[in-house]
């Protein structure tokens, strides 16, 4: 290096901290407008999914007193809105992550600019590591979260979508039965109530996929202990959910976090492990928070799936070290071998409330 290479001053820094602060401000507050706005719009889907479950009730003990231009409109609409809301929560929980991982940023650049404001002076030493930016690690959740998106698409489209599909047409069946058959179509119509009650039951399960509802009103171990029992029942896979010194809440984008991190793990399990039973351990310390899942499957060898960039389960072993060390700061690791089982844990710091 010559002499006459400046070398960047404090002064220098300290600017362009400021100009990142002053970015992540602008960005975080056209966030929070756009995420009023899709919160309001949910509410008011939300609202309107209630007044068409009201008036489908009314329709099935009234049917004699609905043309049948009602009855058709009734279901069409009752579709509409579900899949619209669905919709809507799916983009307001992204919505919500951006905006907490835009609030860390935030305060990490807050953090820089104060501490160099307080420097008198600056050594810099250079390993030749090239640490990841923040916004490759949003990059990289986001596109993890986009993924996980596409499948519930997918399922969406050939499981309640199909089935809604369905009881429309069962319901021009019902309209045109009302002038020939009554009795016939009051069957048929009891036949179709059975049907929309399992749709419905499915909605429900890909709407507490995307965000439980409860994760927000309740907590974390609340919402736990309702997952732990649907995956059993849905998978037939025993699965026991142990719970130590968790009395307080967590932050927010903490509980979400650690809830896909456990929901990520046991759908490991299911789809790849071969395993009769699933152990979930929460441990909170004090100072961290201990995460872990074990299975008794038959495991692998851990050095060749991360080898495999393609493959599934690596895929969702990568989402779950996102999880744990990108978003909330702590260290992941996993123990497999064949024969063995696998057990993924996490040690996440307590954040100061």
């Amino acid at each position: 290096m010559t002499t006459g290479e400046a070398q960047p001053t404090l002064e220098e820094f300290l600017v362009k901290a400021n100009g990142e602060l002053d970015r992540t401000k602008r960005e975080l507050s056209e966030l929070e407008t756009l995420l009023r706005q899709t919160n309001s719009e949910v509410e008011k889907l939300a609202q309107r999914e209630l007044t068409v479950a009201n008036r489908l009730r009314d329709l099935e003990v009234n049917i004699d007193k609905y043309s049948k231009a009602d009855i058709k409109n009734f279901y069409t609409s009752a579709q509409e809105v579900q899949m619209r809301l669905l919709m809507m929560r799916g983009q307001l929980e992204q919505l919500q992550f951006r905006q907490q991982m835009l609030k860390t940023r935030q305060s990490q650049s807050f953090e820089l600019v104060t501490m160099l404001e307080q420097l008198t002076g600056i050594t810099t030493q250079s390993n030749g590591a090239t640490p990841e930016s923040s916004d490759d690690a949003i990059a990289n959740v986001i596109q993890a979260q986009e993924k996980e998106r596409q499948r519930i698409s997918l399922q969406m489209h050939d499981g309640p979508a199909q089935s809604m599909s369905n009881l429309v047409l069962r319901a021009e069946i019902c309209e045109r039965m009302l002038d020939r058959d009554a009795d016939k179509a009051r069957s048929e119509l009891n036949d179709l109530k059975t049907a929309i009650n399992v749709t419905l039951q499915d909605v429900r399960g890909f709407i507490f996929d995307l965000r439980p509802m409860t994760l927000d009103d309740l907590g974390l171990v609340p919402t736990l202990r309702r997952y732990v029992q649907q995956f059993t029942d849905k998978t037939k896979l025993e699965v026991n959910l142990m719970v130590q010194n968790m009395e307080g809440r967590l932050p927010q984008h903490y509980e979400v976090a650690i809830f896909r991190f456990i929901q990520e793990a046991l759908n490991n399990v299911f789809k790849h492990a071969n395993a009769t039973q699933a152990r979930v351990l929460l441990d909170n310390n004090g100072n961290s928070l201990h995460v872990s899942v074990e299975d008794d499957g038959s495991g692998f060898h851990v050095s060749d799936v991360m080898a495999e960039a393609t493959n599934r389960r690596n895929m969702g072993i990568a989402t779950m070290e996102q999880q744990a060390e990108k978003l909330l700061h702590g260290e992941f690791g996993i123990e497999s071998g064949i024969g063995r089982g696998t057990r993924v844990a996490a040690v996440i710091p307590i954040p100061v409330m």
